[in-house]
């Protein structure tokens, strides 16, 4: 068993978009799912099923099941995989969409990354000079919360291995909201200052918080109206003597 908290696994024995049954036992890279994120299935199609090891290592991907010479499937370690979360040293900028998936054939995934221009304004620099020292850590993972240790001399930026999705997902740096980007065409990103410091993302979409709040409201409405029967039939018993 592995003690890493959070991995994923490419199994090249079975079509990535089709792949049901390695997900069912894994966290997989492919898998079959009627609601699957459009980006990620264009990731597949794009990247994916050409097997560009830059893309299929910065979605951690740290096992590669394949067939053994005796029938057999074999999980073999992926040494290059990029892990939870890592430092890069240069983002580029993409004007749209098609520019940023392009820009993934070409990409050094464990020194750059690449954003669309449109999160131009959440972060402050382009590239980051990463100190010898410096550490990311994924100390807790559930699958709507993450919690990372983070220690560096110096400003830097995250990647991180998990898919950007949004509204639901809401990033902090001790315990301060702190907004993150997507890069990567899928990823998470996130500037970090100098220091140590703990970074969590914890998933709270509106419709929740929403369906919470009728539940709620429902609940003492139901209350009162119970009360108010009660009363009432008491009121009447009481005039009855």
């Amino acid at each position: 068993n592995d003690p890493d908290p959070y991995f994923r696994v490419y199994n090249t024995t079975r079509r990535l978009d089709q792949d049901g049954p390695t997900a069912y036992f894994h966290k997989s890279i492919g898998g079959y799912h009627g609601a699957k994120l459009g980006r990620y299935q264009e990731l597949i199609d794009r990247q994916l099923s050409k097997n560009n090891m830059d893309v299929i290592n910065m979605l951690n991907t740290k096992y590669v099941i394949q067939q053994g010479q005796n029938g057999q499937l074999m999980a073999n370690r992926n040494p290059n995989a990029l892990g939870n979360a890592w430092f890069i040293n240069e983002l580029e900028l993409a004007e749209n969409a098609d520019e940023e998936m392009a820009a993934l054939d070409i990409l050094d995934v464990s020194t750059e990354a690449v954003m669309d221009v449109r999160f131009n304004d959440i972060v402050s620099n382009t590239s980051w000079d990463v100190d010898s020292t410096a550490s990311i850590s994924l100390i807790e993972y559930e699958p709507n919360f993450l919690r990372f240790e983070f220690s560096a001399e110096k400003d830097a930026f995250i990647v991180f291995s998990d898919i950007y999705y949004q509204p639901g997902w809401i990033s902090t740096i001790d315990g301060q909201e702190k907004e993150h980007v997507r890069v990567n065409y899928v990823l998470r990103g996130m500037e970090v200052p100098a220091g140590k410091h703990r970074i969590e993302f914890r998933f709270d979409p509106p419709v929740i918080k929403t369906g919470n709040m009728i539940n709620h409201v429902s609940s003492i409405i139901i209350l009162l109206l119970i009360v108010g029967a009660v009363y009432k039939s008491r009121a009447g018993e009481t005039q009855e003597s």
